[in-house]
């Protein structure tokens, strides 16, 4: 994720009614659905349908989920807030993205299903890795018809891909996400197993149900083997079922056992509403649990399926408005700029707009550019949660170095090459994002210690490096033809003609290299000598010569007249 970790495949809607009428009616269905219930575990079932909504608010969540995300999700949800909304509704459409930012939005929705307000989620058309984070976080859960909920390990993206957390880190970097997993299936009744099974890709599933009393379970093959009176349970468990399914799995297997083995009443579920016979594993080792719409109705995730905002607002019985909520034009453009690709342009405008400037007097458009691209380049990543304050702040020390050096102190020296210094780090390092705090690790939470840094900060000098190339070919580019080109020639001031940089003879003509004159005082060795009617400043060309010696000039540079005695 971009913390750098992310839950899932990279880096989601229900509700609630008040307390105490959803302990009520709760009750009352409990009572009448207990034989029902003893037959199945349906664990999101726990959260009834609510009776009616006057108003009610879908909060869409598109695409990777970063630290943007967060923030239009906690503004929107003001907005729902202050229009009183009782009923909102996550539209999830993700890929999954950043852990932290997965967990802040699930804090934001559990503190709205504190304060009385339903928060379902409405997973169309799929809910991976954070989304289905988020999915759990609410009151319950439905889906569009052939939506994908679930694949929600975390990981971590490298260059090549992604990749497994390494086990030495593991335990540290999961412990945020178990905690969250763990409180969302406890509010909302999901069996914990399966809740597991969508984020650790060893856990296998069986799914079994006692033939005398009709319950039914989601069991791991220890458990399972319990049940089927496979396993001593006075015993250790390494010398049960264990061992045979270390020995099953070391040949390929699954640890499938027949059910026709089994010496109790226990067998697996043979019929399921909507998938007929459920597959024995339901989720293998080796695999996350991914579950389509149907499967996750038959398991007990998913209430009901929706297909759009009208039958939304008839499953909820929605009788007033049903607001979109969606994200605003500027959390796009964000997002937009944010990109390496565009803050590399950024980059390439800003060299340019202050190669121009330079170029022409005062302060113009080309300034005015340089700005403003300076600005998009370090307040996009900073809006977007890649860049911190301790980027900017070095940034702009080193600007004020080089400027120091440049307008202060002779030469180049030690100044000038801390100021380039901190300049290219902090440029750099704004393209990588901070990484999740690893508790007790000893390193700073600043500090990058995983491996996509790495290929954050090989993207960033790729950025800088290409605007820095496209930048000197279009100076010069523009130093050679723009002078041309009428109007636009005014940006780029052309090179100067001896004309325009020759001064006006103070003489106006007199005085030029082969005129005669006469010293008026002595020349030590400047004084004055008369030509015609006019006196002019002269310097001897090294020798004292007396008042009334007649001298040639012989060289003029501007009113600058040097002469020679002459017989």
């Amino acid at each position: 994720m971009r913390t750098l970790c992310a839950v899932g495949g990279q880096y989601s809607r229900g509700g609630v009614v008040s307390v105490s009428a959803a302990l009520m009616t709760l009750l009352a269905w409990v009572v009448a659905t207990v034989a029902v219930q003893a037959a199945t575990t349906r664990p999101s079932s726990l959260v009834p349908r609510p009776a009616s909504f006057d108003r009610a608010a879908i909060i869409p969540i598109k695409d990777e989920i970063t630290d943007v995300t967060r923030d239009s999700v906690r503004r929107r949800l003001k907005t729902a807030r202050e229009q009183d909304t009782k009923l909102v509704v996550f539209e999830l459409n993700t890929p999954g993205g950043m852990v932290s930012s997965t967990l802040e939005i699930c804090d934001e929705i559990k503190k709205l299903r504190d304060e009385g307000v339903s928060v379902w989620a409405w997973v169309n058309n799929k809910a991976y890795s954070g989304g289905t984070v988020i999915a759990l976080a609410a009151d319950g859960i439905i889906m569009a018809p052939n939506a994908t909920i679930g694949d929600s390990q975390m990981i971590l993206m490298t260059p090549t891909g992604a990749g497994a957390v390494p086990e030495d880190l593991e335990a540290k970097m999961k412990s945020p996400l178990l905690a969250e997993l763990r409180d969302s299936a406890r509010r909302n009744g999901y069996d914990m197993t399966m809740v597991m099974a969508f984020v650790d890709p060893e856990i296998e599933i069986f799914w079994v149900e006692n033939a005398e009393t009709g319950e039914r379970r989601f069991v791991g093959p220890r458990e399972r083997d319990q049940l089927f009176g496979l396993v001593d349970t006075t015993r250790p468990a390494e010398s049960g079922s264990e061992k045979s399914e270390k020995k099953d799995r070391s040949a390929g297997g699954t640890g499938f056992v027949s059910d026709t083995l089994s010496k109790t009443a226990w067998r697996y579920v043979k019929s399921a509403p909507g998938i007929g016979t459920p597959p024995q594993p339901i989720d293998g080792p080796r695999e996350l649990l991914t579950l389509r719409t149907v499967e996750a109705e038959a398991y007990g995730f998913a209430q009901a399926t929706v297909g759009n905002d009208g039958e939304l607002s008839r499953y909820f019985n929605v009788t007033g408005p049903l607001e979109r909520l969606e994200s605003n034009w500027f959390e796009s453009i964000v997002e937009w700029l944010a990109s390496p690709m565009v803050r590399g342009v950024l980059f390439l405008l800003m060299l340019l707009g202050a190669y121009i400037e330079f170029q022409t007097p005062g302060f113009g458009l080309a300034g005015g550019v340089a700005l403003v691209a300076l600005v998009l380049f370090l307040g996009a990543p900073y809006a977007a949660g890649f860049t911190v304050t301790w980027e900017i702040v070095v940034i702009l020390l080193g600007f004020a170095l080089l400027a120091v050096e440049l307008l202060v102190i002779p030469g180049f020296g030690v100044a000038g090459f801390l100021g380039l210094a901190l300049l290219v780090l902090g440029l750099v390092a704004s393209f990588v994002p901070k990484e999740l705090p690893i508790p007790d690790s000893g390193d700073p939470s600043w500090w990058p210690t995983l491996p996509l840094t790495m290929h954050y900060l090989k993207r960033g000098l790729w950025a800088l490096a290409g605007g820095m190339a496209g930048a000197i070919v279009c100076g010069v580019i523009l130093a050679r033809f723009l002078p041309r080109v009428p109007v636009a020639g005014r940006l780029v001031l052309p090179n100067p003609t001896r004309d325009m940089i020759e001064v006006d003879d103070p003489y106006e003509g007199l005085a030029q290299v082969g005129h005669i004159g006469k010293v008026e005082g002595t020349l030590r060795p400047a004084g004055k000598a008369r030509f015609g009617a006019v006196l002019v400043d002269v310097v001897s060309d090294g020798e004292f010569i007396p008042s009334g010696t007649r001298v040639e000039v012989i060289e003029r540079a501007g009113a600058r007249v040097v002469v020679r005695r002459i017989d």
